[in-house]
């Protein structure tokens, strides 16, 4: 689709009003940083564990660049982008021994197969089904 600058900026405010569009990010290349070691760890919380402590504990560490409270036979899942395999040790112990974590899986991740990206309705026009996004500003 072709549109001139006047209209790109129409359609960009009409996609924002809508709430289609939450905001403009950088996409930054976390290895370049310092940081190219990206972990997915599976987490199971103690019986009776403090699930928001857990929580805000994930949000207040560095190395959570995502967390997912999930079905299935963990209770989240955790993405750490790490700057050694040092940070990544003390941030998994931490996950015990500081926020209730009862047991951990940890996995490498060796390559970014299809990199996170959001789903698109094939017309951006169209009303989109179902509820708003779980992530608002992404």
């Amino acid at each position: 689709m072709r549109l001139g600058a006047s209209a790109t900026r129409e359609r960009l405010r009409r996609l924002e009003q809508r709430g289609v569009i939450t905001g403009y990010r950088a996409t930054v290349d976390e290895t370049v940083v310092g940081y190219p070691l990206e972990a997915l760890v599976e987490v199971d919380l103690a019986p009776g564990a403090d699930t928001q402590a857990f929580e805000d504990g994930l949000r207040a560490s560095p190395a959570v660049v995502e967390a997912l409270h999930a079905t299935g036979d963990r209770d989240y899942l955790v993405r750490l982008r790490c700057a050694d395999t040092d940070e990544l040790h003390r941030t998994v112990r931490g996950l015990k021994a500081e926020l209730g974590a009862q047991r951990t899986l940890t996995r490498l991740v060796l390559h970014d197969t299809v990199p996170a990206r959001p789903r698109l309705p094939t017309d951006p026009e169209l009303p989109a089904r179902g509820t708003r996004s779980r992530r608002p500003g992404g």
